[in-house]
């Protein structure tokens, strides 16, 4: 793969692989020419994308000559109408495979006109993707050599690996709620129920990277707790925590050095009013609707992509009613478990509404409560209580 970010990918990067003789492998592919239109030339650009995220991803380059996988020169693809052709590739990737995949396409103008045509794709960790076009049924892996027909073996690994992802990803987040349930939390914290946001790269628990979280040590204004107005920081084992003033702390930020972001607040539940214990639906809500975004601005900042499982959790709550409102209090049943451990959401993309996200794990919430729906939510996600 091209050593850069790809809205950095420009003429002097693409020279720098010539002059620097970086050969066709696992990671990057010189094309000469885009893609035709016949169905052999569209299997064979679907089997080159998948073959990328089957493995490790990697940088289709179209417009850059080869000799025997090295590049040689700079010799732009041919076409009267670019973005016709973006298209049309776009195309042909949402519906020649299964499972779609992720990737991106940078567009680089060079010395005298000619157009060179980067298409980036991700390593993906819900695979294995396979090539469907026209009744081709196929799945490929990569290796120093090029693509290659996953066998039995090789599918059966990839298989397993995403579901041991999803087991992993399971089992990190019952430890987790089983220990904050008893309080045990990377800083000396209020011993009420507690409303918990995870959100979890699948790369996380799919390999082993690790990422510098140093940043947040010299910028705490960047990892904000959980609806807390100051807050101080602390570099631990397992990353950097971010908690709300004084200890105990009411509300912490845990990032791993694996890209987990682990948000508890322990303020929200367990308001009494009347002599009961509620739920306050609209501002609970509305503190996870609105920091929701700011841990995928984090999670971009250290470098994890998409997707993302999100998870909401809430413990020590036996008892609790949802509070309707602030003024009428129709308080509805009580929940009737310790811990609610809610449902996960993958999230594709990191520009997806938090409400979409949202919505259907606030519905479990009110059902347990006896109620039909999230009343704070419309049925697209869009807050609509006024606060």
């Amino acid at each position: 793969m091209i050593p850069k970010p790809l809205e950095q990918i420009d003429e002097s990067v693409l020279r720098s692989l010539i002059a620097d003789a970086v050969a066709e492998g696992k990671t990057i592919d010189y094309k000469r020419e885009l893609p035709g239109s016949s169905d052999a030339d569209k299997k064979e650009f679907l089997a080159d994308v998948s073959s990328f995220a089957n493995t490790s991803g990697g940088d289709l380059v179209f417009g850059v000559g080869e000799d025997e996988g090295m590049p040689t020169q700079i010799v732009g693809v041919e076409s009267g109408d670019l973005d016709f052709e973006i298209c049309r590739l776009d195309s042909i990737v949402a519906s020649g495979l299964e499972p779609r995949i992720r990737y991106g396409i940078r567009l680089v103008t060079c010395q005298g006109g000619c157009k060179v045509l980067v298409i980036r794709v991700e390593r993906s960790w819900v695979g294995p993707h396979r090539v469907i076009f026209k009744g081709h049924d196929k799945f490929y892996g990569r290796n120093s050599a090029g693509k290659y027909p996953l066998d039995v073996a090789e599918l059966r690994a990839e298989f397993t690996l995403s579901e041991t992802v999803v087991e992993r990803i399971r089992a990190f987040r019952t430890d987790r709620i089983i220990a904050l349930s008893n309080n045990q939390t990377p800083v000396p914290f209020t011993a009420t129920p507690k409303l918990v946001l995870h959100c979890i790269p699948i790369q996380s628990f799919a390999s082993r990277r690790q990422y510098d979280l140093l940043q947040f040590d010299e910028r705490p204004d960047r990892l904000p707790p959980m609806a807390a107005s100051g807050w101080s920081r602390r570099i631990n084992l397992e990353g950097i925590v971010c908690y709300s003033g004084s200890e105990p702390a009411y509300s912490y930020v845990q990032v791993y050095r694996n890209g987990v972001l682990e948000a508890v607040h322990g303020s929200l539940l367990g308001c009494e009013y009347r002599g009961e214990r509620l739920i306050p639906s609209i501002a609970y809500e509305k503190t996870v609707y609105e920091y929701l975004p700011h841990c995928f601005r984090v999670l971009k900042e250290i470098g994890c992509n998409v997707p993302i499982v999100v998870a909401v959790s809430l413990t020590n709550v036996r008892g609790l009613r949802m509070g309707d409102d602030r003024h009428g209090f129709d308080v509805g049943h009580a929940i009737d478990v310790d811990t609610l451990i809610l449902p996960e959401t993958v999230v594709e993309d990191f520009g997806t509404p938090p409400g979409k996200i949202l919505k259907p794990i606030f519905d479990l919430v009110w059902n347990a409560c006896g109620y039909r729906a999230s009343k704070n939510l419309d049925s697209e996600g869009n807050w609509v209580r006024r606060s």
